[in-house]
Parts: structure tokens; C-alpha cells; sequence
């Protein structure tokens, strides 16, 4: 095959076995010169295993890779894949968390020598990020660990379309906009199409499925390790992908909106008095006089806004002010913008499983029941029984797939997500507290966590939960919508559309993300 093909990517027959399991199975597809093509699938259909061998990180067991003109068996890895034009994101995000932005530009461009390092990495990622996400607020001398995990996302995807000492020719992209907001998403999606048009191929898995309808040019699904079908993403629908994907196509219901602030109508329709107050946010107001937020028992409370304007120092803060014990006050905890009082204990699922998440040396069990400790123990030893009848539990509520004596990391990142679920609602605290819990999540296991969240409303638990997904917030009874660290609107669940979120979010101005890391005190 020459360099003048008009693919850029050409895989053949390739099949990748891991021990007893089949993650690809003879999976083929092509992707052309200048193409953005997306492969949809659910959770351990094998897509991020496909792009592995694709870029070489792994080796496969049988098939053929070509790139460029370059065929090599599937087989066989490659050291340096950017040097055949290769690029990059994997779902889990693997900066280096010492190191600062410059320092981190450098590793990816490879053109930065010299004196000034540094600088010419800054300039050259800068470039890319100020076109990709305009108001990105990185800076050059920050450290990695102190970016939010949907800075360090940008970072990654920008990362890869630097030209450095060779362009890139196919990017690889798993899961990119997962901590990104409707106005980042659509940015970076602008960006793609201009890189497109150069000749860049591109390659997407993502499971906001309408992401791929609106701005990709062909789709493949994959199930069980094969890729079953292709898609004219100009004719896909959510649906036809769903089902192609051998998932049940449905739209989860929503919760009953809030009919007035003196009483909440919960999901199992038991009216719940004003008293019953789990969370209170206090801010000032324009008018010097205070504006206080009530979150109640058995409320589903949604926050919103753009990326970077305070909810989730809003969301840590409640947390950092629950008390140890049901039941308890403690004194109110202080943001920049807030005084937030808890009643009760609470729950966190982060976002960020890779760092604040999962516990990678343990197993699936450990990890569901490491937060459980306190009463699955007796003379401070485990009660074996306790603990696997726990762990089946919620095996069975989750429908985790696997063994539970399996590592934590041989899941996929959507069913690893499912176990810090797991080990969250297993505690049975008055607030659960949700840090984008569906990210990297397929839509089928999104429709049972919402299910099971309304359950655990009905039974009397408050679920506070921010989500960069505008869409998703529909299954909450309201959301209070934050810009510049402030909450500047409170809309039903029913309201909660991605227009009028963004709407209130801007406010009638462009408003850039601010930087509130390390406000809390």
C-alpha cells in the first residue's frame, strides 16, 4: 500500500485474548485520510483494547495494523507511535502529577530542546489549547495535581494535536470530553473538524452517543469484541446505535419536579416537610442581604454551570462539613462564596476514579467494602461472611460483571465506576455525594444508575450530585446552576434543557472559567 492511500488506518482480522476471556474477535475496519469516525459499544465490548493494539501499546494475538502505508502484524508493539504520526488519550488520564504544564508540554513535543524548553512547549501546547478551549485559565507554572480533572483533560487532548517534530496523522481518542462541559465539548469538536479538513484522521469512543451523531462521519459498534456494524453518522439515531449495540433502547423517566419550596413530592410521592433541611448554602447577594439554599431529605439536587465556576468546591465542602455520625451539626464550612451547614453523614464518588477513586492494588471486593469496614468487623478482624454477602449485594444492585477476587484495574473504566458506586451506597449515609458518576459510563448502566438513585431517594436518602452533562440533570428534582463560584439560578429537573442550562450558566455575557482550586478553608 503506498503513502498516497486514502486510508489512513487499515485494520484486518485482529483478535486479542485475555486469558479465558475474548476481548476482540477478528475485528475490522478502516479509517480515511482526514476522517472523524467514531466506535460505539457498552462497557467491556473490548473498544479501548482495539485501540491499544491499533497504536501498538499491546500486542494483539492475530491481524494486520496499517498506518499509513506501514502494515505490521497486530502482533507485535510499537515503541514510539507518535513517530509514525500516532497520538493518544486514554480513558484514564496519565499525567504526572509533580510535574507543571511546561514541564508536561515538553513530554509530548518533542521539538522542545534547548535552553528554552520550557517556553517552546508552553507556546506550542498553548497554541493548540487557546483554539481548542478558549478561557481554558490553564497556567504554564501550574502543577498538574492542582488542575481539576477536566483541565487535565484538556491538557491530554490538546496534547496530541501539537506539530511537533511529526504531525500527527491519526489521533486516538478515548473518552475526551467526559469531564468537559457543553461549551468545552463544542470547542474541541470545532477544533477537530478544522484538523479534519488538513487531513488528521481521528478516532472517537465516547458514550454521549449524540456527540458522535452531531460531529463524526461514520460509526462503528462493536459487541462482545467484534465489530457488528457500521453507521452513516448523518443517519444514526440514538437508537439504532443502542440497538445495534444489543442494549434496550429507552429514555430513563424522571423524577416528579418540586411543586413549591414548602413541600418536595419525592419519587415515591411522601410528602416531605421544609424542616427536614440535609444541606444549607448560604451566599451573599447582590443586594448585600443573604441568599440561603435548602437541599432536603429525599431531594435529588443537581449543580450545573460551566467547568470551573465553583461546584465542585461547593460539592467537596458539603462533604468536608457532614458530620461522622447521623444526626450531627457541625459548625458551617466556608468557600469562597459559601457557608455550607450538613446535617447527617455522607457518601463521595469522585469523578476521578484513576486518582481518587479506586484503590488499584486491591481487588473488587476490598474496594465495594473498604468503606463498610466498621461494621462488617468484630474484635477488629473482617467477618468474611459479612463482607462477601455485602459485596453480592450490590454485585446483584449494580450488576457488576467479573470476580469479585479479580484486580480492580482488570475492569473496564465504566464497570470500575459501577464499584465505587458500590462501595458509596453500601455505607447507607443520610447524603450521597456524586463527582460526574457516569463518566465513561455506557447507556445502559446510565439508565440503572438512575433507576437506583431514584430508589435511594425514595427511601429517604439526599443525593447531591454534579454532572457535566447537562442532559443527565433532568433525572434530578432541581438544580441550582453556579456561575463565577455563585449559585445564580434554581430550575426544576423538568427545566433543566442543555439551552437553558447554558443560558444561565453565560448569563447574557461570555464568562470564562474561573480558578477556584484550593478555596475551601
Amino acid at each position: 500500500m503506498s503513502d498516497q492511500s486514502p486510508d489512513t488506518l487499515v485494520v484486518q482480522g485482529v483478535s486479542k485474548r485475555f486469558g479465558s476471556t475474548l476481548a476482540v474477535n477478528d475485528a475490522s475496519f478502516t479509517v480515511r485520510r482526514g476522517e472523524l469516525i467514531g466506535i460505539a459499544g457498552h462497557n467491556g465490548a473490548g473498544k479501548s483494547t482495539i485501540l491499544k493494539v491499533v497504536n501498538g501499546t499491546i500486542a494483539g494475538d492475530s491481524g494486520t495494523v496499517t498506518v499509513n502505508g506501514i502494515a505490521r502484524s497486530a502482533d507485535t508493539t510499537v515503541a514510539h507511535p507518535e513517530k509514525l504520526g500516532v497520538r493518544t488519550v486514554y480513558q484514564e488520564l496519565s499525567l504526572c502529577a509533580s510535574l507543571r504544564v511546561d514541564e508536561t508540554a515538553a513530554i509530548f513535543d518533542h521539538s522542545a530542546r534547548g535552553l528554552s524548553w520550557r517556553s517552546t512547549a508552553w507556546h506550542n501546547l498553548r497554541t493548540v489549547l487557546d483554539e481548542m478551549f478558549p478561557g481554558h485559565g490553564i497556567r504554564k507554572d501550574a502543577k498538574i495535581s492542582e488542575l481539576s480533572i477536566a483541565r487535565r483533560q484538556m491538557i491530554e487532548c490538546a496534547s496530541t494535536m501539537i506539530d511537533s517534530t511529526v504531525r500527527p496523522a491519526l489521533v486516538i481518542l478515548d473518552e475526551p470530553t467526559s469531564s468537559l462541559d457543553a461549551a468545552s465539548t463544542a470547542s474541541f469538536y470545532a477544533y477537530l473538524k478544522k484538523r479534519a479538513a488538513e487531513g488528521v484522521s481521528v478516532i472517537i469512543t465516547t458514550h454521549r452517543l449524540h456527540e458522535m451523531i452531531d460531529n463524526l462521519s461514520r460509526i462503528y459498534v462493536m459487541r462482545d469484541g467484534q465489530v457488528l456494524s457500521e453507521q452513516r453518522a448523518e443517519g444514526a439515531t440514538k437508537e439504532s446505535i443502542v440497538t445495534a449495540m444489543g442494549l434496550a433502547a429507552h429514555e430513563s423517566s424522571r423524577v416528579a419536579p418540586i411543586a413549591d419550596s414548602s413541600t418536595v413530592t419525592t419519587t415515591d410521592a411522601r410528602p416531605t416537610t421544609a424542616s427536614e433541611v440535609i444541606v444549607r448554602l448560604e451566599q451573599p447577594g447582590d443586594d448585600g442581604a443573604s441568599e440561603v439554599f435548602e437541599i432536603r431529605k429525599g431531594e435529588i439536587i443537581g449543580f450545573a454551570g460551566l467547568e470551573g465556576h465553583g461546584q465542585l468546591l461547593a460539592l467537596e465542602a458539603v462533604y468536608r462539613a457532614s458530620a461522622r455520625r447521623s444526626g450531627a451539626v457541625r459548625a458551617p464550612r466556608r468557600t469562597a462564596h459559601h457557608a455550607v451547614s450538613v446535617t447527617g453523614d455522607s457518601a463521595y464518588v469522585s469523578g476521578d476514579r484513576g486518582v481518587r477513586g479506586i484503590f488499584p492494588l486491591w481487588d473488587v471486593a476490598t474496594n465495594i467494602s473498604f468503606s463498610s469496614l466498621g461494621k462488617l468487623t468484630a474484635g477488629g478482624l473482617v467477618k468474611p461472611k459479612a463482607e462477601a454477602a455485602l459485596v453480592h449485594e450490590w454485585y446483584s444492585r449494580l450488576g457488576i460483571k467479573g470476580q469479585s477476587t479479580d484486580p480492580i484495574t482488570s475492569l473496564s473504566g465504566g464497570t470500575q465506576q459501577k464499584a465505587l458506586m458500590a462501595r458509596a451506597m453500601a455505607v447507607g449515609s443520610d447524603l450521597l455525594l456524586l463527582e460526574d458518576p457516569t463518566r465513561g459510563v455506557d447507556q445502559a448502566t446510565k439508565s440503572e444508575v438512575y433507576e437506583l438513585l431514584r430508589g435511594q431517594a425514595a427511601e429517604g436518602q439526599t443525593i447531591v450530585w454534579y454532572s457535566t452533562e447537562n442532559e443527565e440533570l433532568r433525572n434530578c428534582d432541581r438544580v441550582f446552576v453556579f456561575r463565577v463560584g455563585k449559585i445564580v439560578a434554581t430550575i426544576t429537573g423538568a427545566d433543566a434543557t442543555e439551552d437553558a442550562v447554558i443560558a444561565l450558566s453565560f448569563g447574557g455575557q461570555d464568562v470564562a472559567p474561573i480558578d477556584l482550586e484550593g478555596a475551601v478553608r
